[in-house]
């Protein structure tokens, strides 16, 4: 009896584990349905997406919710609650008149097996614009081992009566199978731990999680994980004093003094908001030798006071050298010619409007909930570290996502942040001799797929801080965008930039018709 009942457990046992095994394949394959769909819409297939549904009658209706439908009924008092369609005509109308998209999250998954059901929040966007959100509930069957629509339920609210919730916003993993296998290199030889979003145009390829966001408690990162972005906060200021240009504020070329009066005269003699964007003031390269860092966040005043200690080590204009002290002067000229905080004038100006909901500067008392631990190699030891971000004022000091990130690069691309002229000068990098350096951004010739022997400008920013690195880079003439988060410093992140860029463009190193700095 006692051997029949441990043979039992094993054969129980066995089966739980088939069935853990069973259950997990089937999310990821509706996992992969819901990625399959929303690609369909942005590229227009209609093959594909029709063969995602059951060869049988397909229940297709949305209702309208109340603060729309009353909208709606001011307009025409006979407009129904109810939508009742079928996916081949609704798909049709999609295919109509610009670019549309279907964004879904926060997906919730059940199924035995054979039936099941998916139920997430969507967005639906018509030439980038959000037209209508809500809820929307997916029927499943599974039929010759593959999962399909039987019906399809919705709520709907139209953003310009209602906005939808910026709580219930969030993105969904989504794997390129070349880059997927490029990042889990890093991950299995260089302990890579972070985020990684990859587009093409406003087109996701590659948008995915890896690692750990707390090693000790074994959290792990999710596409929504915040990181501090280290030295990439630059080009956000870049872009913060070339919109106050472009509102006659600031003058590139006057003294620096006109802004910042309390700045010794021996280091702002013959000194401009130009040499400071550019990188060519002279002024010492960081806070370290300069000061002691306390743990305690450190104002504005007393950062100046700091800055007033140092000396300059050549005349403006004589040459390029890096200086985070550049973009701290930077971000107290911002408060001067406002008369507001750097932080609020970055909030009003670039973060609200791009719906850049997940971004931030970091205090001792402001650290996000969701920020990742930041972790590098100590002595040969991997170490959990802390940062005093204060001390980065407008050179480190902003947090964000892939996802907030990716939107504020649409927005800067499509001059929504400043105009095409003063995008030009944003992105005037110069030479190598010049640190490919414009306002903010570096900027370089790239290597183009092959047949493009004329060289692309890579625009970039990168950062390094205690516990965490970052890169963007966008290939212009390629429309293409990597972003690179990580809350491991140690890690070859502008290697694995140029490797994915290899694979999304197929220039691959071996197949290079010319070199270019990289």
């Amino acid at each position: 009896m006692k051997f029949f009942f441990i043979g039992l457990l094993h054969i129980l046992s066995i089966d739980m584990c088939n069935a853990q095994v069973d259950s997990f394949s089937n999310k990821k394959q509706i996992e992969e349905l819901l990625y399959t769909f929303m690609k369909c819409i942005s590229v227009k297939d209609s093959n594909t997406l029709y063969g995602l549904f059951a060869d049988a009658p397909v229940t297709w209706v949305g209702v309208w919710k109340p603060i729309s439908q009353s909208a709606r009924t001011t307009i025409n008092v006979a407009a129904p609650p109810y939508k009742v369609a079928d996916y081949k005509t609704w798909f049709r109308n999609v295919i109509k008149n610009g670019s549309k998209a279907e964004l879904f999250s926060n997906p919730i998954i059940t199924d035995d097996g054979t039936v099941g059901s998916v139920t997430f929040d969507y967005s639906f966007w018509v030439n980038n614009v959000k037209g209508n959100w809500g809820k929307e509930s997916w029927g499943l069957i599974k039929v010759d081992g593959k999962w399909k629509i039987a019906s399809v339920l919705f709520s709907m609210d139209l953003e310009k009566n209602n906005k939808q919730p910026e709580a219930i916003h969030g993105e969904i993993e989504i794997k390129h199978e070349g880059i997927e296998k490029f990042v889990q290199s890093f991950v299995d030889t260089a302990h890579f731990q972070g985020t990684v979003l990859i587009a093409k145009g406003d087109s996701l390829i590659h948008q995915a999680a890896y690692g750990m966001f707390d090693v000790e408690n074994k959290i792990p990162n999710t596409i929504n994980t915040q990181f501090l972005i280290g030295s990439l906060t630059k080009s956000f200021v870049g872009v913060s004093i070339m919109q106050l240009v472009e509102q006659g504020l600031v003058d590139l070329h006057a003294p620096l003094q006109t802004y910042l009066p309390n700045l010794k005269r021996e280091l702002a003699k013959g000194l401009t908001v130009h040499h400071l964007l550019k990188q060519q003031s002279g002024l010492a390269s960081s806070f370290d030798d300069l000061t002691d860092f306390d743990i305690m966040d450190i104002t504005p005043y007393e950062l100046l006071e700091i800055i007033n200690k140092s000396k300059r080590s050549f005349t403006p204009a004589e040459k390029h050298q890096y200086s985070n002290i550049n973009y701290t002067l930077l971000a107290l000229v911002i408060e001067s010619v406002t008369g507001k905080k750097y932080q609020a004038y970055l909030q009003e100006k670039t973060f609200a409007p791009t719906g850049m909901i997940n971004t931030g500067m970091e205090r001792l008392t402001n650290i996000p909930p969701n920020r990742a631990i930041g972790y590098r190699n100590v002595n040969g030891i991997f170490r959990r570290v802390q940062n005093v971000v204060s001390y980065a004022m407008g050179a480190g000091d902003i947090y964000s996502t892939i996802s907030d990130l990716f939107k504020w690069s649409k927005a800067l691309q499509g001059n929504k942040l400043v105009s095409v002229k003063t995008k030009s000068k944003l992105f005037d990098g110069g030479n190598i001799d010049w640190g490919y350096y414009g306002y903010g951004f570096r900027t370089q010739p790239y290597q183009r797929g092959l047949g493009n022997a004329k060289a692309g400008k890579l625009i970039r920013h990168g950062g390094t801080m205690n516990g965490f690195i970052s890169n963007y880079h966008y290939y212009e003439e390629d429309n293409l965008t990597i972003i690179i988060l990580s809350n491991y410093r140690n890690i070859p992140i502008r290697k694995m930039s140029y490797g994915i860029k290899e694979i999304v463009l197929e220039t691959y190193l071996k197949n290079r018709e010319n070199n270019f700095e990289e």
